[in-house]
């Protein structure tokens, strides 16, 4: 396990709350546009009190800046991990990258890329279902306002519930396709690190040499 040194923190800091404040202003370039358009043109939506409209506003702006902030750390790490001894980029050898996707199918190809944008998935899936919910609710005549926020609101947390359990499945789901790859294919790619790790090896050596002889002399 490689501690993070100073430098390599702060950057990760950095990372983060710039893709967290990129997501904000993503979030509130959609969001801001649409609710303006929505008071407009749809009497439902203009006639909600203001801070449902202001949390219809932060509802998209929070998880575009949740998931960006989580994407650019994901990213940075990567970066970080392809400085480090025995790194192997599959796009760099186009027949262990053919071979790779061979091994694990179409399913783990798709796995891997749900997995890439979980909650991408999941606030977009939440976002459409809530809005169809809510278009479907305020267009019933025989229930007031108040009453249509509060069936919206048990519809959220119904929906909430749903994609929190679909998650919780999909981890699972990749779990079990990460250790039945294990089982059944041997990944030998620590092989391509070995003569990485021993041109390090001998350029320590080396320079414990020097620095013995160094001393030796003084």
């Amino acid at each position: 396990m490689k501690v993070l040194t100073s430098e390599e923190l702060e950057g990760f800091n950095k990372t983060v709350l710039k893709g967290g404040l990129k997501g904000a202003a993503y979030g509130l370039g959609v969001s801001l546009p649409a609710a303006f358009i929505l008071n407009r043109r749809w009497h439902y939506y203009r006639a909600l009190p203001p801070n449902l409209k202001a949390l219809s506003i932060i509802m998209v702006a929070v998880p575009w800046s949740v998931i960006e902030a989580e994407r650019q750390s994901l990213r940075f790490e990567h970066d970080q991990w392809k400085t480090r001894a025995g790194y192997v980029d599959p796009h760099l050898n186009e027949e262990r990258a053919q071979e790779m996707r061979a091994l694990r199918g179409t399913k783990s190809e798709t796995l891997d890329w749900i997995e890439s944008h979980k909650w991408g998935i999941v606030g977009a899936s939440w976002a459409g279902s809530m809005g169809a919910a809510f278009g479907i609710i305020m267009r019933d005549p025989f229930q007031t306002t108040a009453q249509k926020v509060v069936q919206a609101r048990i519809w959220a947390q119904g929906l909430t519930i749903g994609l929190i359990m679909a998650a919780a499945g999909l981890t699972q789901l990749r779990g079990n396709d990460s250790v039945e790859r294990q089982i059944h294919h041997v990944d030998h790619s620590w092989r391509m690190q070995v003569p990485e790790l021993r041109r390090e090896d001998m350029l320590a050596f080396q320079q414990a040499e020097a620095d013995q002889r160094v001393t030796t002399s003084s």
